[in-house]
């Protein structure tokens, strides 16, 4: 026990200062402080220290003990007061007692009496601090937030219970003074049996925890952890049982709504559509699920992918809007709660808000109470937020090799919102879900491609196969089993070395390096293919290295059976030395008596000077042309067997510098590598030309006749324009801006000696015809919008893009 302060009233001062000497001697707690009145006494109370007991005589002039201790009583009734009197008597004693005095001790002869005395004073102390202690506690539980409780052993009478029982059971304390378990009303139909359990075990001696429901109104109810123990008198028995209760409501309710998210993200990251890649499906789950667990108005999410446009004043644009520089965020998917529906297609240019992006690059998730003040989103107030009445936010980061590539958006629309950290978790859990749904919406469109890739492969009728950084075939298609002679499974894993001669190897490892050194991709050889019986087909190997794969190590080739086109190129040879043979000797036999002739003309114009002679020379002149284009005809309509990829631009340039073209100008706009001919493809361009450049306009130029284009109506000179450019399908076209070809002339055109000049042989388009047809292609004459003459050849093979 602490200091014990004791305040001696006596009218006898030596007796009075006796006593303190014997207390304070007794027991070194004591610090005595004497008063010879009550007058004295009570001013002490008032201006002194704080006194723990007051002891007092009986019979004092003025006024008695008695008188004191009511004086006392009137301010401090709890305050431990002890009359220590020489006049006792039973009278004396009674009234005290009935006065207030804690105790009452008549003076004796004898030491023993002090150490009687301070024996009362410190019961009496110890008694009123216990009390007083007792009482702040009682003070203190009852203006706790937990109730507090202290029960008789059998439930009997309620001791103790603290205030907050009236707020967690909406009843008065009174009622528990009348039925000390009426508190059982308030409990859960559901919980109350347990209830009644733990109270059993709790009188029985065993310490209890449970949490039940107290109902409340309008069928809410709230939820109470209860911790119960057993207080045991001196013999061991359970005398009394006390405890306390916690409101776990929010508790409750925060490990539902967490238990909520688990399971939501679960399903979530099991769903279906999420797993298969299914995206738009996948996308309509997640916002849904987000928006009902987080009740939330809106939901939508946002990738980083290229778009047509931004509005260059909002940075938010719609479908329609022009390609602006960078790349904004598209909204995928835009879910609206309120009315079930989905949107999409919103583009945001986060890059004109850096510091919500800096937001979400330095964060899971970003929760945002109040979106039109927080700094983070206060950027998009005007453009998004009052748009659509956004009050708080809470954006998931979606996150891939460490850069941002979106986020999932959900819009507590009207008010602010106070997001609490279980949610900004599932936030960004959700995004995490969403990120692999968009993974395997790209591992589904690989797998759709392969598949794709796979199926056109093996329905190739030329052989492929792929090897890996071992030189072993990975994959075979059909058709290069079927030209071994084996089965894909006996191929697959064997080394290529086994398979084609050293030879052929060697021949391959020399193309690579020329194709590194020549900074190419593609190479192409021809050998002898060996089958798994040692037969030899011949065949064609197109080869590069797979993309990712060291160089000269990981390759994909494609492999055809040329058999047949060596058949027909030897009997294409003898077709060739055939006509050869029979444009020589129709070249002899037509232009010996020609030179005859031309001879016997310019004889007879020594002789004779007559417009006869010009006429015959001019029909000479014809009819060696004529057996010019004849032979030139035969020779281009053999057909194009084995086309190379030829460079469009490059063609058309170089056979414009081989025609005469006087003051006309070339526009090439055909970037494009087509397969072809090359030698017969200028023979076509040069035909086209000649014929533009030499009729198609007035002017100095040379007159061949062969035009099919009628010159202009006018006499001035003006330089021709002619274009060459692609077509959008599978062709390119040459243009001019000269009069053209009437209408009704353009089918007509590339008939064999068809012209409208009478000198003309009529075959230069006629050889144009015979070179598109022998490469399959079809050609057809229009106008061109400055209505000149234009010639569209379709039906090209496209080797590639430039």
């Amino acid at each position: 026990m602490d200091e014990i302060r004791v305040l001696h009233v006596d009218d006898e001062p030596a007796f009075a200062d006796l006593t303190a000497d014997f207390l304070e001697r007794t027991d070194e707690r004591f610090a005595v402080e004497t008063a010879t009145s009550v007058t004295a006494g009570l001013r002490a109370l008032d201006e002194g220290p704080t006194v723990d007991c007051v002891v007092s005589d009986y019979d004092m002039p003025g006024r008695s003990g008695i008188d004191f201790l009511r004086a006392v009583r009137e301010d401090r009734p709890d305050l431990p007061f002890v009359l220590f009197t020489g006049k006792g008597s039973e009278a004396v004693a009674s009234e005290a007692l009935r006065a207030g005095a804690t105790d009452y001790l008549q003076k004796k002869t004898g030491t023993e009496q002090y150490e009687l005395l301070a024996n009362r004073v410190t019961n009496a102390v110890r008694q009123f601090r216990g009390r007083r202690a007792e009482q702040r506690l009682l003070e203190v539980a009852d203006h706790t937030e937990q109730v507090i409780f202290v029960f008789e052993a059998d439930w009997s009478e309620a001791l103790f219970v603290s205030a907050a029982y009236e707020e967690l059971w909406g009843r008065p304390r009174a009622e528990l003074d009348r039925d000390a378990t009426a508190f059982l009303d308030g409990v859960h139909p559901d919980d109350g049996e347990r209830v009644r359990d733990a109270m059993d075990r709790l009188s029985a001696g065993e310490s209890i925890e449970l949490t039940f429901r107290v109902d409340g109104d309008g069928g809410s109810h709230r939820w109470l952890r209860v911790r119960g123990e057993p207080i045991r008198d001196e013999t061991g028995a359970v005398a009394r049982v006390a405890g306390f209760g916690v409101e776990v409501t929010d508790e409750r309710r925060r490990r539902q709504r967490r238990e909520r998210q688990r399971e939501s993200l679960i399903r979530l990251a099991t769903d279906e559509a999420v797993a298969d890649g299914a995206f738009e499906a996948a996308l309509k789950t997640i916002t849904e699920t987000t928006a009902q667990v987080l009740d939330v108005d809106r939901v939508n999410v946002w990738l980083a992918e290229p778009v047509a446009g931004t509005d260059a004043e909002t940075g938010i644009t719609g479908d329609t809007a022009s390609s602006p520089p960078g790349e904004p965020l598209r909204c995928v998917d835009d879910y609206d709660r309120r009315t079930g529906n989905h949107d999409a297609g919103a583009r945001l240019r986060v890059d004109r808000h850096p510091t919500y992006l800096e937001a979400l690059e330095t964060n899971r998730a970003i929760a945002v109470d109040d979106a039109g003040n927080d700094p983070r989103t206060a950027e998009l107030a005007d453009e998004y937020l009052a748009a659509h009445d956004v009050g708080a936010l809470l954006d998931g980061t979606l996150r891939a090799g460490g850069e941002v590539i979106g986020m999932i958006c959900h819009e507590h629309v009207g008010e602010t919102r106070e997001w609490t950290d279980d949610e900004t978790e599932f936030a960004s859990d959700a995004a995490e879900v969403v990120h692999r749904a968009v993974r395997n919406r790209d591992r589904a469109a690989r797998e759709r491609d392969l598949e794709r890739y796979e199926t056109i492969i093996q329905s190739l009728a030329d052989a492929v196969y792929t090897l890996d950084d071992e030189g072993r075939l990975d994959f075979v298609n059909e058709a290069y089993a079927d030209l071994k002679g084996a089965s894909r499974e006996e191929l697959l894993g064997t080394p290529i070395r086994d398979l084609v001669d050293d030879g052929v190897i060697e021949r391959t490892s020399s193309m690579y390096d020329r194709l590194r050194s020549d900074d190419r991709d593609i190479g192409r050889i021809e050998y002898e293919f060996r089958t798994v019986d040692g037969e030899t087909v011949p065949a064609e190997l197109r080869f590069t290295s797979l993309p990712g794969a060291p160089d000269g190590e990981a390759r994909v080739g494609v492999i055809r059976d040329i058999s047949e086109r060596r058949r027909r190129e030897r009997k294409l040879e003898r077709q060739n030395e055939r006509l050869d043979s029979f444009a020589s000797l129709v070249s002899h036999d037509l232009r010996n008596p020609l030179h005859v002739a031309v001879g016997n003309v310019e004889m007879a114009r020594e002789s004779c000077d007559s417009p006869r002679l010009d006429d015959a020379a001019n029909a000479l002149d014809r009819m060696e042309a004529l057996i010019d284009e004849v032979l030139a005809v035969a020779r281009e309509g053999a057909s194009v067997e084995d086309p190379d990829p030829v460079r469009l631009a490059a063609a058309a340039s170089s056979s414009w510098r081989t025609v005469e073209t006087g003051d006309a100008t070339l526009t090439v706009e055909a970037n494009a590598t087509i397969r072809a001919d090359e030698s017969r493809l200028r023979r076509l361009f040069e035909n086209i030309f000649r014929n533009s450049v030499e009729h198609g306009s007035t002017g100095s130029r040379t007159e061949s006749g062969d035009s099919v284009e009628h010159g202009r109506s006018d006499d001035t000179e003006s330089s021709l324009s002619l274009t060459v450019g692609r077509l959008d399908a599978d062709g390119f076209y040459v243009e001019d801006d000269g009069v053209g070809i009437p209408a009704d002339e353009r089918d007509r055109v590339f008939e064999g000696g068809y012209s409208t000049d009478a000198d003309g042989t009529g075959f230069g388009l006629t050889i144009v015809r015979e070179v598109a047809e022998a490469h399959g292609w079809s050609i057809e004459a229009t106008a061109s919008d400055a209505g000149g003459a234009r010639f569209e050849i379709t039906g090209v093979s496209l080797a590639s893009e430039e």
